[in-house]
């Protein structure tokens, strides 16, 4: 009898304890592979439902709006439990480092094709029996250093399909249990083979559909994937052109090289001062090791003050050059040219000399001044070149007169120098007579002789004078003829031609202009013709005599006339 109600207890229990089955819609919850597993896929959640029983094993969210996983959001949800987490093609963006926290017992996650950009570093932590990571489709494009915490049971990791450009030699340093790493389908060219040298129990490696570049950068993982137990599958070249769709294994370890690259310092252009040092450096980097050559304008460096230095070295070499008392022959373009088995490359540094131009400059007072200085120095030469042409014009004029009227010098004798001792009279118009000369009788007697020596200046054509006026007489130098004017009436029947008839001989002119600057001697009646062998004179006192000055004949002057009549003056060249 105290058996019944013991099981009456027991059964009231059972029908009263919640049914983890009975899943809020649209889940499905139910045993799968022996797991307690909730499948809430497409079901338009957009965060971990917090409705699920506790003992939930395995949680499938595909096909849902979860863009974000918070920190603590299973643990939040009461999902503790859970080993295995599937949330595929959710537009999953961003992932908390905390969101999987004391998940002691998860082994599995998979985030398939969501929209993760950036895993944050340390996310997973904690989670020390994790076996499986999946993160295929998601377009991660680095995986850097220490990506993963400590994970020590991982044994798979997909990647395929990411975008992954760059993976760290460190990415996986910290995954030492790791056995298959997928890497398939990504945007890798190259990778370092000590990403693999932590990695020490991996078993399989996917690497193909990734555009490889096989060249000096790849060589080493090249020698090692070939040599190691990993290659599934052969992989194929995509760079360079000549080895498109080559497989790795076809293209010889040396063929995997790079072209020279070269760093020119400074660049691209050294001024230096005239007899001043210049330094160049080339930086060259390529595998196999290039050789490198200076060249001054397409023609190797031979000259004596250039010093080539080269650093030795597998995928690293410094080429320097001095020019040293640089001059303009120095001048012009330098070409540091690296050359190996793959290609020729060059860099280009120019060296120039600077330009030397030399301006005076003023200041402003300064050349205010100049300009006065200009302006007026410019209208003084005007004036002079006016002032020289219209001279010159002038005395070309009058030289040809007097070359056509006037006769050249003649020398004197002793005695003809004595009759020509006449008083010498200076008059400022050298067209009239002038009477001042002869005392206060001025008014009866005919005008003085007048003589004018002029001289002209040079280099106007001039006649040299007789040499007896050379020294004593006249300063010396160059001077024109001694012009000896006499004034005469032009009428003959107001001559007496009884009187002076050596001087009637001569031609009667037409009217002449009276030349100013001349000097006159005046006709004066004679008493009678006399002659000696030298002929008719004239004495001091204006009158003709037939003696010497020094002969014993004395004949009495003439009458005076009464007045001093200046006639027209005609012109005789003695």
């Amino acid at each position: 009898m105290a058996v019944w109600p013991v099981l009456l207890l027991v059964a009231a229990l059972a029908v009263g304890a919640p049914d983890w089955t009975d899943c809020p819609t649209p889940c499905r919850c139910k045993w799968s592979s022996g797991k307690k597993t909730a499948f809430c896929k497409g079901g338009a959640f957009k965060s971990v439902p917090d409705n699920l029983d506790a003992e939930m094993q395995v949680l499938d969210l595909s096909f849902n709006s979860i863009s974000k996983l918070t920190p603590d959001i299973f643990k939040n949800a009461g999902l503790i439990n859970l080993q295995k987490i599937f949330i595929r093609e959710s537009g999953l963006k961003e992932i908390n480092r905390d969101a999987f926290q004391d998940l002691i017992i998860l082994i599995e996650v998979d985030l398939s094709n969501n929209d993760i950009s950036n895993l944050e570093p340390g996310t997973f932590h904690g989670n020390q029996r994790l076996r499986v990571l999946v993160l295929n489709g998601n377009p991660i494009t680095k995986l850097i250093s220490k990506q993963f915490p400590s994970l020590p049971h991982l044994k798979s990791l997909e990647l395929e399909g990411c975008q992954l450009e760059i993976v760290d030699r460190n990415a996986f340093v910290n995954l030492h249990a790791l056995e298959s790493l997928n890497l398939k389908g990504n945007k890798l060219r190259n990778i370092s083979e000590e990403v693999f040298m932590n990695v020490a129990h991996l078993k399989t490696l996917t690497l193909d559909g990734n555009p490889w570049r096989c060249d000096c950068d790849l060589r080493g993982f090249r020698d090692w994937y070939l040599a190691s137990n990993l290659r599934s599958m052969s992989l194929v070249c995509a760079e360079p052109e000549r080895y498109r769709s080559e497989l790795w294994e076809n293209v010889q370890s040396v063929d995997f090289a790079c072209p020279p690259k070269v760093f020119v310092t400074p660049y691209p252009q050294v001024q230096a001062e005239a007899g001043g040092n210049v330094t160049f450096s080339c930086h060259v980097i390529g595998d196999p090791e290039p050789q490198v050559t200076w060249m001054y304008e397409g023609r190797p460096m031979n000259h004596t003050s250039v010093i080539v230095e080269a650093e030795e070295g597998l995928l690293d070499k410094w080429a320097n050059i001095s020019v040293s008392n640089v001059s303009d022959i120095d001048a012009g373009l330098y070409s540091c040219v690296a050359t190996n088995s793959l290609e020729t490359v060059s860099g280009n540094v120019s060296l120039v000399l600077p330009e030397i131009v030399t301006a005076t400059t003023l200041s402003k007072s300064e050349t205010r001044v100049m300009w006065w200085i200009v302006a007026c120095g410019g209208g003084v030469v005007i004036i002079l070149i006016l002032i020289i042409a219209s001279a010159a014009v002038c005395i070309s004029t009058k030289n040809r007169t007097r070359r056509r009227n006037m006769k050249a010098s003649v020398s004197f004798t002793e005695q003809e120098k004595k009759l020509l001792d006449v008083s010498i009279a200076t008059t400022t118009d050298r067209g009239t007579g002038s009477c001042e000369a002869l005392g206060p009788d001025l008014e009866l007697i005919e005008p003085p002789v007048h003589i004018t020596i002029e001289s002209e200046p040079l280099p106007l054509a001039v006649f040299p004078p007789p040499p007896e006026f050379s020294t004593s007489a006249l300063p010396a130098g160059a001077f024109g003829n001694i012009f000896i004017s006499v004034s005469v009436t032009r009428d003959p029947n107001m001559v007496d031609t009884s009187r002076c008839p050596d001087l009637l001989d001569l031609p009667h002119r037409t009217n002449k202009p009276v030349y100013h600057g001349m000097a006159t001697l005046p006709r004066r009646p004679c008493q009678g013709p006399h002659y000696d062998n030298m002929g008719p004179r004239v004495t001091a006192g204006g009158s003709s005599t037939l003696s010497l000055p020094d002969s014993t004949l004395d004949v009495p002057p003439p009458p005076l006339p009464p007045t001093c009549q200046p006639l027209t003056p005609e012109f005789v060249s003695l």
